[in-house]
């Protein structure tokens, strides 16, 4: 380093070469100062003054932005958010105290994913850190014999994953691993459900440069290597951690991936917070097979937790469901969405608490009366077991224990469901939570300070030794006069008085005249012209007292709170266990409030196949369509109504009909009552979803691939109890392509594993409503609209038969093309259908051209007609009309003119 650099700057200089990839935030007395580029980056995300001051390593001008050290809260969140690392660089020992330069030191770097401070978020939605392990699990195969050169096949490696989530803030911890052909696609899932804020991969993935584009379009990627030189390793480190001698009883033992995962991220989390973390106390192990699977686009089309206009949960499910009344419970209830059960035994237990609450309005109207008092216990015992708590959050936590006990107690004598009776249990086993809330009642004031070193947090009464600092640091000027006259009832000097200055302190003054009056235990401190002064050990104990009275009070306050927490903090894992079952009480409740408020009933069940849904409602749709909603029906089977094909003009309503369909069983498997006048679900393992077109450009993907790839997935991996969404299949190329592919999906999952997919498929090929005829299990419905002159009316209405109408022209109208446009257009469509140029057919057995039973008028036109020359696919290419056919087969040289005139007549009565 240069030597003429200040000791300050090597300090900074140094933490920078520790932390190259974190912003510094470099204390310097009431400010967080930064340098250098560190300084321009901070200057323009913050918009904040950027200077210049002293010089750089290389002589120049040093740039320089600071914040005030109290106002950190307001800005290192606008940092974090945008996804920035920040290194906190604070002064480790009291300047008035130091000796040379203030010794400087990282205390914590701060991380999209390691944020625990109550101002880094903005709502009650967990903040996952992200952790990845994985390993091949197969080798690509080589082509080639002979002299040919060898070739790596072009193919997926399939991979083996672990997969950790830890939220820091609340104590959560999650790992699962997975080994199968789509392993890759279910990490992806897990990352669109999840939301985490940060991801960290070791080197040996960070280099996979497909991985890492597909994680860093979902979140943010660090790097990061835990240091373990085996696998085996990060189990003994975790058994260290959690202070047990085996992994078992987390579920994860055994699990390579998932320990080394979870390991990765404890570790990267201690590495950031530079603490040990003693509120993250257990590992959850769970795996896919216990919950319905919601992949990236099911959770993007099914708009369950975000919407896709804006990525907020306006309009989505979880917005409209969600009216907990604790943060717990808001991020239960997303868990809840998210996650649907498999088990029906589960799902009844829940549905079980929501229908008794639902019944017993003043059960439910206590509870979440209660419920609006408690506050993110999870969060408040997260930072006060790291350290970083407040006496406002002791307040905030006090409250929220205190609604406990009633809670508790109103459940064990009127709830009935096994739930809700459960919960109570576990509330009740919790023997200190009275005790806790009475320590924090008698000790800390009901609006303390937000800083806890600068006192006025403690209670008078609850430390006579507080009591008594205060009183002197208050009342001294009444003590000092109180001794004054004491001393001189003593001594009989009526002059006596007591004084202070600033370099004697206080001091007893007797004139000389009076010296012979002056009590033996009096020591000589000063002699004056007419007086000495004196003190007594009891004045120069006061005086101790009374000059550092203010400074030990706030002392000894940070030294109660600071015992208090740890208290507190020695009953983390009773208090988040507490936590989550407040939690689950106000998804209950709040699922009934929302059955009662918006008419749901409670669904039933099965393990069959069979879906069976009587006026069933979109439940966002619902609450946001002006006029009302026309509720639909949904029957379907595995014998005869397995796969419903839906056609209809746009925007009369098949998507919102599909999509109410899949949220229903949704919500049913979830726990919740469903928007329906009745509902028997089958479980479902997985709802797949195809709906909508857009780009991947960022891929390199275009519409079409994109939906290719999509279907791709749900051909590969739909089972019998899975739900398929298809809307609009084979749209993206042209008509000829398009409909030999939609045609090819519908038999494939319908004659899939011999027992086919549940699925519903709305789409504009008419001619596919032919399939009801050739497949047993196809059954067509179609959205019933009303033509009134040139208006259109929808009637939202789904009824059983096929339409052979899209009104694409009268929809086009509603969207405001041009008139003129819509003319012509309508002109254009007359003279197709005259010409009958639109017209598809099917080809019979005997060979001839015959139209099919539900064959329509006309369809889509074909981009590329295989008579004009234009090109199109092989298969288009094939397909010759019979007069080509007749005419290819020919042999001009050997025919007459009479009987060429007599061919061509032929060939002309072909065409009609």
């Amino acid at each position: 380093m240069n030597d003429q650099m200040t000791p300050a700057m090597r300090q900074y200089y140094e933490a920078k070469e520790t932390y190259p990839d974190a912003l510094i935030f470099f204390r310097m007395g009431d400010f967080y100062e930064s340098f250098g580029e560190d300084a321009k980056t901070i200057a323009k995300e913050l918009e904040i003054t950027l200077t210049a001051r002293g010089k750089d390593r290389a002589g120049e001008r040093m740039p320089l932005a600071g914040i005030p050290y109290h106002a950190i809260d307001t800005y290192l969140p606008r940092l974090i958010n945008k996804g920035y690392k920040v290194a906190i660089c604070e002064q480790l020992e009291d300047p008035k105290q130091a000796k040379g330069v203030v010794k400087r030191g990282v205390v914590r770097v701060v991380t999209p994913g390691t944020a625990i401070d109550s101002s880094m978020f903005s709502d009650a939605s967990n903040n996952y850190l992200m952790a990845v392990a994985g390993r091949e699990a197969g080798k690509a195969g080589k082509t080639g014999k002979g002299e040919e050169k060898e070739k790596e096949k072009e193919k997926e490696k399939e991979m083996e994953f672990g997969v950790s989530f830890l939220d820091i803030s609340t104590g959560e911890f999650l790992t699962t691993q997975f080994r199968d052909s789509d392993s890759f696609e279910k990490l992806l899932s897990e990352i669109a459900r999840m939301h985490p804020a940060e991801c960290i991969l070791p080197p040996s993935l960070y280099g996979n440069s497909r991985l890492l584009a597909r994680l860093r379009e979902q979140t943010i990627v660090q790097e990061f290597a835990p240091g373990l030189s085996e696998l085996a390793e990060a189990g003994e480190k975790l058994k260290t951690h959690f202070k047990v001698a085996t992994l078992e009883g987390m579920g994860c033992e055994g699990m390579e991936l998932a320990v080394y995962s979870a390991w990765a991220a404890l570790e990267y989390a201690k590495t950031t917070q530079m603490r040990d973390l003693a509120h993250i106390n257990t590992l959850r192990t769970y795996s896919n097979s216990e919950f319905m699977i919601l992949d990236s686009v099911t959770l993007r089309n099914l708009e369950i937790a975000k919407n896709v206009r804006d990525d907020g949960d306006e309009n989505s499910l979880f917005r409209i469901l969600n009216s907990t009344r604790t943060p717990m419970g808001s991020r239960t209830l997303k868990k809840w969405l998210l996650k649907p059960l498999l088990s029906v035994e589960k799902a009844n237990l829940r549905l079980d608490a929501v229908e008794e609450l639902a019944g017993d309005a003043l059960l439910r109207y206590d509870l979440r009366d209660w419920l609006s008092d408690v506050r993110d216990i999870e969060r408040l015992v997260g930072r006060v077991v790291y350290g970083n708590s407040n006496a406002r959050d002791l307040v905030a936590l006090k409250k929220s224990l205190a609604a406990v006990p009633p809670i508790r107690d109103c459940l064990r004598e009127k709830a009935g469901a096994g739930l809700l009776e459960e919960c109570a249990e576990e509330l009740a086993a919790f023997s200190e939570l009275e005790t806790l809330v009475d320590l924090i009642e008698n000790a800390i004031g009901e609006e303390p300070p937000v800083s806890v070193r600068e006192g006025g947090m403690i209670k008078q009464g609850y430390s006579a030794e507080l009591d008594e600092l205060r009183d002197i640091a208050s009342n001294s000027k009444q003590w000092i006069a109180a001794f004054q006259q004491k001393e001189r009832d003593r001594s009989g000097i009526k002059s006596l008085k007591v004084g202070y200055n600033r370099v004697f302190g206080y001091y007893i003054e007797v004139t000389n005249a009076n010296n012979a009056q002056v009590p033996d235990d009096y020591i000589r401190k000063q002699t004056m012209a007419n007086a000495e002064r004196f003190f007594t050990p009891e004045l120069k104990e006061k005086e101790s007292l009374i000059l550092t009275a203010n400074e030990k009070a706030v002392a000894l306050e940070y030294e109660i709170f600071t015992e208090i927490t740890r208290t507190l903090a020695a009953c983390s894992k009773e208090l988040q266990k507490t936590a989550e079952r407040i939690g689950t009480l106000d998804v209950l409740a709040n699922l009934a409030e929302a059955a009662e408020n918006n008419n749901y009933v409670r669904p039933q069940l099965t393990e069959d196949c069979k879906i069976l849904i009587r006026d069933g409602r979109h439940p966002v749709v619902e609450n946001t369509v002006p006029g009302g909603f026309v509720p639909n029906d949904t029957e379907m089977d595995c014998k005869e109504k397995q796969f419903l094909l839906v056609t209809g003009p746009n925007m009369a309503g098949k998507s919102t009909y599909m999509r109410q369909t899949a949220l229903i069983a949704i919500m049913a498997q979830a726990g919740s009552f469903v928007p329906a006048s009745h509902a028997s679900i089958g479980v479902v393992d997985q709802v797949f979803t195809r709906i909508g077109a857009f780009d991947d450009l960022a891929s390199g993907q275009s519409t079409f691939m994109v939906e290719m790839v999509e279907l791709a997935n749900i051909l590969n991996n739909a089972s019998p109890k899975s739900l398929v969404l298809l809307d609009e299949i084979g749209r993206g190329t042209s008509t000829y392509d398009g409909y030999s592919i939609a045609k090819a999906v519908v038999e494939y999952l319908h004659n899939r594993g011999k027992v086919g997919v549940r699925a519903l498929f709305a789409t504009h090929y008419h001619q596919l409503t032919a399939l009801e005829e050739k497949l047993k299990r196809v059954k067509n419905y179609h959205i019933a609209v009303k033509e009134e002159g040139h208006e259109l009316v929808f009637l939202r209405k789904i009824v059983p038969g096929a339409t052979d109408r899209s009104y694409g022209i009268h929809v086009a109208r509603l969207a405001g093309v041009p008139e003129k446009v819509i003319d012509r257009a309508n002109e254009i469509l007359k003279e197709l259908e005259r010409e009958n140029l639109l017209e598809e057919a099917e080809e019979g057995e005997n060979g001839k051209r015959k139209k099919g039973k539900a064959a329509t008028r006309y369809t889509q036109m074909m981009l590329f007609d295989p008579g004009s020359g234009g090109g199109g696919s092989q298969a288009q290419a094939n397909r010759q009309s019979p007069v080509e056919v007749a005419l290819k087969r020919l042999n001009v040289d050997e025919m007459t003119p009479l009987e060429a005139l007599n061919k061509l007549h032929e060939l002309k009565k072909m065409l009609g």
